[in-house]
């Protein structure tokens, strides 16, 4: 894959993610409702465009670049899932209080849930990659890189997961570099 597209493609996540139909929106009020289509399928398809990329990268230094593209993803990503918690937490409330709308809670509540948990899986392809590579290289254990694979797939634990897989893969280069200097 093209360097381009593997530099373009956390870029164009993060724009379609914070780029949604709100700016949008106050801009150009007349372009609404096609503004929130775009919105509702460009994170996913720019999603789709992450894993490939994460997949195809086998080049040199991939590891070091996938795991760096991983927590990257993820420490841009907090301040959307914050917005996404206390956004839909207030709207939870409002609609609980408007009495013909109760029934409309589980089904945003659903909603939410299920757009965060995608969005955290598709941005977890990156360590889900890189935990596997570094196994088969030798870097981690079978155990570790698999404790790695399962906290990328829970909430909270997955920012975690991708900070200590970047910080073993940048750990394990270091040690590489004077190895390669003294042979």
């Amino acid at each position: 894959m093209p360097k381009a597209i593997r530099i373009l493609s956390p870029v164009l996540l993060l724009a379609a993610v914070y780029c949604g139909w709100i700016p949008v929106d106050i801009v150009r009020p007349e372009c609404g409702d096609l503004a929130e289509l775009l919105w509702v399928v460009m994170p996913p398809l720019a999603g789709l465009m992450n894993v490939v990329s994460a997949y195809t990268d086998r080049g040199v230094g991939s590891l070091r670049r996938l795991t760096f593209w991983g927590m990257l993803l993820k420490l841009c990503l907090i301040p959307f899932y914050l917005l996404l918690f206390f956004g839909g937490f207030t709207i939870l409330v409002a609609l609980a209080v408007v009495p013909g709308l109760i029934f409309a809670v589980p089904i945003a509540m659903a909603m939410f849930i299920v757009m965060g948990y995608a969005l955290q899986l598709l941005t977890s392809s990156y360590g889900f990659v890189a935990a596997a590579r570094a196994r088969e290289q030798g870097l981690v254990g079978g155990g570790t890189a698999t404790f790695l694979i399962m906290l990328h797939a829970v909430p909270v634990a997955d920012v975690v997961a991708a900070i200590v897989l970047f910080g073993m893969v940048r750990e394990t280069d270091g040690e590489q570099a004077p190895k390669a200097a003294a042979a």
